[in-house]
C-alpha cells in the first residue's frame, strides 16, 4: 500500500503533505479532525508531536516528530530559527514590482523578516518564492500584502476572492535529529521538496482563479493524495460553497461523478460544471441526483458520459456495491462513515462479536468481518439486507458465516436483550425518524429519542464493550447530542468514556457551517474487572 500522503518518514520523522482546507490540528473536542489527528490514526503505535503549523488554507509539507529525543532535537532547531522553510505564491502581476523584495516588518511585537523572489510570470499573475527567516503566525500573508502583493485568494488580508488560497509549503530543510550524534545521521540534512499544485500554474497560464475550472483542479488536489487509489477510489471530490460551486456535492465513486444537487429549482447542474467535471477528474459518466430541501427528488440520472449505475468501488481496500438508481437518498456507501470503517478494520476482532443496527447496505459489518469479527447485521429493508450479502461477497466473505435479521431494530434490540445476548461492539447509526404504519406518524425522532437508543445498545453491549452512535441530524447540537449519550448510559446503569467524531477531512466546514455528523464511541467500564 502506497501512501501519497508521506513526503519522508524514518523512526524519528514524518512530514507529510497536508492539503488545502484541512486544519493542521483539531480545533476542539466537538470539531472536525486536522491533519495530525488524521495521520495520527493511521500511526497508532507511535505518538506524533506537532512541531509547527500550516494555515487551514495554505497546503505543503508538515513536519512531526515520532521520538521524544527527536521532539526536543526540532523544538530546538525552530526556536533557533536553523529550519528552512520555502513557500510558493500567486500574486496580482505588477510591471513595476523588482524580482526581489524584503520585508521586515515586525507582525504584531515580534519582529520578522521575510524574503520574496519572483520565479515566473503570468498574463494577469506572478509566482514568488517566500523564505521567511522567523515563523510568526500568518507571516508570509501578512508581509506579502504589506509589499503591496497580498496573495491570491487571501481576502483576509486585500487578496480577493479564489478559489483557494494560492499559498504552498513548498520545501523544508531541517537537521536530522541524530545529526549531533556519531552515528550514521551525524551531520545529516534532510531536504524535502512538495511539488506546486496545478491549479497554481493555471491560474499563472491565464485561466480565472475564480472560474469553475480552478475551483474542480483545487478540490481535486487537496482530496487526491489523501488516498492510494489502488485502495480508495470513493471520496468527497466537491463539497459546495467551500470548494465554489454552491449547493453542491460531488463524490468521486471510481470512474463516476456523483452529483448531490441541493438547489430547490428544477434546474440541473450547468453543463459548464459537467465539462469541467468530466475534464478535471477524466471520470467516465456523471450522475445527479436532486435533493431539494422540500423533497421530492429522485434516483439519480445520468447527465453526461457512458456508464452502468451498478457498481463496485474500493474504499480502504474494501470492495462495496454503488446502485445509482436504487434509491432517493443514498448511493449504498456513506462516505462521512468512512473513519468509521477504518477503525472497525484496523482492531484485530477474532473472537468479537459485533451487532449492526439500521445496518444499511451493511458496510460497517463488512469493515468488522474483515477484521475477522462474527456479524449480526439488522435491518428492516430485505433489500438492504440482501446488498449487505452483497457486499460480504465481494469481500470473499460467506453470508453464512454470519447473521442477519429483517425487523424493526427498536423491537429487536429489546428481544435480544431479554434472550440475554451481548456484543463486543454495538453499532448504531440510525435515521433522522422512523415512521410507523399508521398514516405515516413519527414513531420514533432522533432529536428527542436518541437516548432511548443509546440506553438500548449499552444493555446489549458486553462489560468493557464499546457502543459506537452516530446521527446525520444537522439541527441537533453537539451539547445534545452528548446529554443524549448521557442520558441513554444512566437509563442503562452503564458507565463510560465518551471520545467524539465526525465527518472525515475530504468533507468541509466553517464559520456559521459545523460538520453535520454528530458521533461517539462509547467505551463502556468493566464492572467485574
Amino acid at each position: 500500500m502506497t501512501e501519497p500522503w508521506v513526503r519522508f518518514e524514518d523512526e524519528d520523522l514524518l512530514v507529510v503533505a497536508k492539503p488545502a482546507g484541512v486544519n493542521t490540528h483539531r480545533a476542539d473536542t466537538y470539531a472536525q479532525d486536522g491533519m495530525h489527528e488524521w495521520v495520527q490514526r493511521q500511526r497508532p503505535e507511535v505518538k506524533l508531536a506537532i512541531l509547527h503549523r500550516l494555515d487551514k488554507a495554505t497546503s505543503g509539507l508538515l513536519l512531526f516528530g515520532k521520538t521524544t529525543a527527536a521532539n526536543r532535537s526540532l523544538a530546538a532547531q525552530f526556536e533557533a530559527r536553523t529550519v528552512a522553510k520555502r513557500y510558493e505564491l500567486l500574486v496580482p502581476r505588477d510591471p513595476r514590482r523588482p524580482a526581489e523584495l524584503r520585508a521586515d516588518q515586525p507582525i504584531g511585537r515580534a519582529a520578522a523578516s521575510t524574503d520574496f523572489t519572483r520565479q515566473a510570470r503570468g498574463p494577469g499573475f506572478e509566482r514568488f518564492a517566500a523564505r521567511p527567516h522567523t515563523g510568526r503566525t500568518h507571516q508570509v500573508r501578512i508581509h506579502a500584502a504589506a509589499l503591496g502583493m497580498p496573495i491570491v485568494g487571501d481576502a483576509e488580508h486585500g487578496g480577493g476572492d479564489a478559489a483557494r488560497l494560492f499559498l504552498h509549503a513548498a520545501g523544508l530543510r531541517v537537521g536530522h535529529p541524530r545529526a549531533a550524534g556519531h552515528g550514521e545521521d551525524a551531520g545529516r540534512m534532510i531536504e524535502l521538496d512538495a511539488p506546486r499544485p496545478g491549479s497554481f500554474d493555471q491560474v499563472l497560464d491565464g485561466v480565472s482563479p475564480i472560474g469553475p475550472a480552478v475551483a474542480a483542479r483545487a478540490a481535486l488536489e487537496a482530496r487526491e493524495q489523501l488516498f492510494d487509489p489502488e485502495q480508495t477510489n470513493a471520496y468527497l471530490w466537491i463539497d459546495r460553497h467551500h470548494d465554489g460551486f454552491a449547493r453542491v456535492r460531488v463524490e468521486r465513486l471510481g470512474d463516476v461523478a456523483f452529483v448531490c444537487n441541493y438547489d430547490d429549482s428544477s434546474a440541473g447542474v450547468p453543463d459548464a460544471w459537467l465539462e469541467v467535471w468530466r475534464d478535471t477528474a477524466a471520470v467516465a459518466a456523471v450522475f445527479e441526483q436532486r435533493r431539494p430541501r422540500g423533497g421530492g427528488g429522485g434516483p439519480a440520472r445520468l447527465v453526461s458520459g457512458a456508464h452502468p449505475s451498478r457498481f463496485t468501488v474500493r474504499e480502504l481496500g474494501c470492495q462495496y456495491l454503488i446502485d445509482l438508481e436504487a434509491s432517493a437518498t443514498s448511493t449504498g456507501l456513506f462516505l462521512d462513515q468512512r473513519e468509521t470503517r477504518r477503525r472497525l478494520l484496523a482492531a484485530d476482532r477474532r473472537g468479537q462479536t459485533v451487532l449492526n443496527v439500521f445496518a444499511h447496505t451493511g458496510s460497517l459489518s463488512v469493515a468488522a468481518a474483515l477484521a475477522g469479527a462474527e456479524t449480526l447485521t439488522l435491518d428492516l429493508s430485505p433489500r438492504y439486507l440482501d446488498w449487505a450479502r452483497d457486499n460480504l461477497r465481494a469481500n470473499a466473505l460467506d453470508p453464512a458465516d454470519h447473521d442477519f435479521i429483517y425487523g424493526d431494530a427498536l423491537e429487536w434490540m429489546d428481544r435480544l436483550a431479554k434472550k440475554g445476548r451481548s456484543f463486543d461492539v454495538v453499532l448504531v447509526d440510525p435515521p433522522s425518524t422512523s415512521t410507523s404504519g399508521g398514516r405515516g406518524s413519527k414513531r420514533w425522532v432522533a432529536e428527542r429519542d436518541l437516548h432511548t437508543l443509546v440506553a438500548r445498545g449499552a444493555r446489549l453491549a458486553a462489560p468493557g464493550g464499546t457502543v459506537f452512535v452516530s446521527t446525520n441530524l444537522h439541527r441537533l447540537s453537539w451539547p445534545r447530542f452528548v446529554d443524549h449519550l448521557d442520558r441513554g448510559l444512566a437509563t442503562a446503569r452503564r458507565t463510560g468514556a465518551i471520545e467524539t467524531q465526525t465527518v472525515p477531512i475530504d468533507h468541509r466546514s466553517g464559520p456559521g457551517d459545523p460538520p453535520y455528523l454528530k458521533a461517539a464511541w462509547i467505551h463502556l467500564d468493566d464492572p467485574t474487572g
